[in-house]
């Protein structure tokens, strides 16, 4: 049983990580791109140009129209796509407000992810000692759920932004912007879940406390 149980945990910590694994991998991509660019503009002289991209969440308006294209390296022909998800490359405009939101919703994001996975290793250690039905898994439970509707709620609003910004300069062909794809996002409904469970562990503990005072 036990065993059983520790797969199925590690299951969904692997679910957990690879639910953030892109977001994760664009944050390590930019960071190195940048430092790149700066140590390429300090010690070789060249002119730093960082293209601006935004994360936008397009669905298509007209399903004939040719939005963009792609180029197929095995014949050297364009095919049309229709994006989805996409980094568009979009200049910023008007306030640095935008910036200052986006920087405050990554540094909340990791901050957020490092938490969930140390609610996540307290709750499998106390399974491991035997300790499931307790008050202390209750709160690691409701906090895991927290924090990871906080996850969603960081995705969202850089979504949001980025669709903002990029409407301000850009007007996409057979194509409309749109935030409902933001929740596809793993972790809006995984959160919930938590917070469920959470709540079905409180209620079966005040009935079995219950029990108890009537014994």
């Amino acid at each position: 049983m036990k065993k059983r149980l520790n797969l199925l945990c590690a299951c969904v910590l692997i679910g957990l990580l690879l639910s953030t694994s892109t977001v994760i991998s664009l944050m390590v991509q930019a960071v190195s791109a940048g430092f790149k660019a700066g140590y390429e503009s300090v010690e070789k002289g060249k002119e730093l140009n960082i293209s601006d991209y935004k994360i936008v969440c397009t669905i298509p308006s007209d399903l004939f129209a040719e939005t963009g294209s792609v180029t197929n390296l095995k014949n050297s022909s364009q095919a049309s796509i229709k994006p989805i998800i996409s980094l568009i490359e979009a200049p910023t405009t008007g306030s640095s407000l935008s910036r200052t939101a986006n920087g405050i919703t990554t540094l909340i994001s990791v901050l957020a992810s490092i938490f969930c996975l140390i609610q996540f290793f307290y709750l499998i250690r106390n399974i491991n000692r035997g300790d499931i039905f307790s008050w202390k898994n209750v709160k690691f439970l409701r906090k895991l759920g927290v924090s990871l509707i906080l996850l969603f709620i960081c995705s969202f609003t850089t979504i949001m932004i980025g669709n903002y910004e990029a409407a301000q300069v850009l007007e996409l062909k057979g194509c409309e912007y749109s935030n409902i794809f933001a929740f596809s996002e793993p972790t809006f409904i995984l959160g919930f879940i938590a917070l469920l469970v959470a709540e079905v562990f409180a209620v079966g503990l005040k009935m079995k406390e219950e029990q108890d005072l009537t014994i």
